[in-house]
This record gives C-alpha cells, structure tokens and sequence, in this order.
C-alpha cells in the first residue's frame, strides 16, 4: 500500500502537479480575446488603433474579439467570461482595476490560456507575460530634461494625475529622485490635478498669484502642462519650459507659440507588443515574464516634426505610424 502511495505522487508530479498544462503549440488559426478596460478617451482609441494594426500582419490569426469594460471592474470580469466561450487561444488584458480582476485572470491561466496583461504592474505570477512601460524613467526623464533645459537653476512647478494611482505616483518619483540632483532647482509647489485640464488650469492660476516668479513647469502629461500654459498666457506672464507626454494639444501650443517642451510619450503601442508576446505564448516559443518597453522623449526639434496642427488636439503624435485605415477618427 505504501508502494502504492509512493508510486501514485511520483506520477503525479511527472504529469505536473501545482503547474498549469497549457495546450499544445498552435502556428495557425489562432484566436485572441482582448479584454480591453475602456474606450473613454482618445488614448484609448489609439491603444486599439495599435492592436488592430498588430494583428492585421499576422494572417496565423483566424480572429481577433476585442470587449470594453466602460472602466467597470465587474463589466471585465464578465467580459473574461464571455471570451472564453469564444474558445479563445490566448487572452490579453488592459486592466481596469488590476485587484479586482486577478480571479478571472488567474482562472483563465489555470485553464491553460495563456494570459498577456499589459499598462501596469499585477500582483500575481499566474500570467504568462507582462508588458509594462517604466513609469519611474518616465518622470525622469521628463525632470532630467526640465533641469537641464534651466541649467540646473530655477523655480518650478510641479503637476500631477491622480493621486494614490500607480502611474501618477511612479511618474512623480522618478521626477522627485533627479531634482535632487539639482540642488539650484527650487520646487515651489505640488499639486494633484487629476489629468483635467480645467482644474490644472485653476490650479496654476491659483501658482500664479502665488508666486511671482516661475521659471518651468514639470507636469506629468500634456492635459496639465497645456492648460498651465495657457494660464500663463492669459496672465500674460512668460511662457516657460515644460513637459509633458505626446498630447497633440500641448505639443501644438508648444509649435505655435515658439515655446520649448519636452513629450515623454505613454505610448499606445503597448497593444502591439502585447499582441507579438501573445503569439509566441501560443506557438510554444520563448516569452518574457516580463518586458518592459524602452521609449524615447521628444524635444523641442522631435516635437516641431512629429506634431500634426491640421489634426485634434486630441490626437497621441508618434503612435500614429500605422496604416490610414486604422487610426481613429477624431
């Protein structure tokens, strides 16, 4: 009996006990579910704009089903639900709130479905590639080019998303690990400004008559440096350096207004790497835990060349290098 025993665990562990059987490797006809968190904004679009262009090079797929969730956490995870019976090989996800959907992620993984999360970090290992942007580098970045663009001197001000959110936070620490750098580099005031425009503008009204002298502007998106800018403008004080991401909006003021900036973009093309470590999932071929894209800023000269004054301000310059007929129409 105890031979028995023995016999029985040892074969249990040959055939893979606690792991996950995936399927055999497919190189055709293969069938990809991308539970997408929303379609609320123009970046949105093009992050689908991105996926659809992806997946029209690889005729090894036989379908693409793609659903939005309207940002709601319970909405995706019947979303998931649904992709599943569609048979799908392979699932990719743009999380809403990244808690609240590990269960059907994790469910779909233990099913044997590889799983692609991408745009943030997830805390669970039951995935099998996750494609993330440095969103530390990010504000970096954007504060290594304001402190150098001011010759390490000057006083500045300081914009954020949302506060607590993961992306606002990384952005704004990597931002505060190179001011202090720069200890010329005064920093006189931070605010959250929830990626509205309308309440970035009010808060920087609110800097303008706080402080008479403001030399930069370090924001973490061009929905704030933009309407900053403007109130500016109208307070007709001097345009100053600032960043920002590839927002069509700020980079357009920038163009038209003779003003220096730099675009650190949240690229879209997430979707795209997101589809190519899919497809290597399901062919059986070697995939990346984790790949983090590696992106470039634009300045000054890369903004002059990339920004489109005949497009909307909504447009995201730089991830609209795909065919016309995939681009949104904004």
């Amino acid at each position: 009996m105890a031979r028995m025993v023995r016999w029985s665990l040892v074969a249990l562990l040959a055939f893979g006990l606690g792991s996950t059987a995936f399927a055999a490797p497919k190189k055709d006809g293969i069938v990809i579910g991308f539970s997408n968190a929303g379609m609320g904004d123009s970046w949105r679009q093009f992050l689908v704009a991105n996926f659809n262009a992806e997946v029209a090079k690889h005729p090894e797929i036989k379908q693409a089903y793609i659903t939005q969730a309207d940002e709601k956490p319970e909405k995706q995870l019947a979303d998931i639900d649904d992709l599943l019976v569609k048979k799908i090989d392979v699932l990719i996800v743009y999380p809403t709130v990244a808690d609240a959907i590990i269960p059907a992620i994790e469910k779909v993984y233990d099913r044997g479905i590889p799983v692609v999360v991408f745009g943030g970090n997830i805390a669970t290992d039951k995935l099998t590639s996750l494609v993330t942007q440095d969103l530390v580098q990010f504000g970096r970045a954007q504060a290594k080019w304001l402190a150098e663009e001011l010759k390490g001197k000057g006083n500045i001000v300081m914009m954020s998303g949302i506060a607590g959110n993961t992306t606002a936070e990384d952005r704004l620490a990597g931002a505060r690990e190179v001011f202090k750098q720069y200890p010329g580099i005064k920093v006189l005031d931070h605010q959250y400004c929830d990626w509205s425009p309308p309440k970035s503008k009010g808060i920087m009204e609110a800097m303008i008559q706080a402080f008479p002298k403001i030399d930069g502007i370090w924001a973490d998106s061009g929905l704030m440096s933009w309407p900053a800018l403007q109130a500016l403008q109208e307070a007709k004080r001097p345009l100053v350096p600032s960043t920002g991401d590839q927002l069509n909006g700020y980079t357009k003021f920038l163009v038209a207004n003779k003003v220096r900036g730099y675009a650190y973009p949240m690229t879209t093309q997430l979707s795209g790497e997101a589809v190519r470590q899919a497809l290597k999932a399901v062919k059986g071929e070697k995939v990346e835990k984790k790949v983090t894209i590696k992106i470039d800023g634009y300045g000054p000269d890369k903004i002059q060349t990339l920004t489109k004054q005949d497009l909307s301000d909504w447009w995201w310059i730089g991830d609209d290098q795909m065919p016309a007929k995939f681009l949104p129409k904004l």
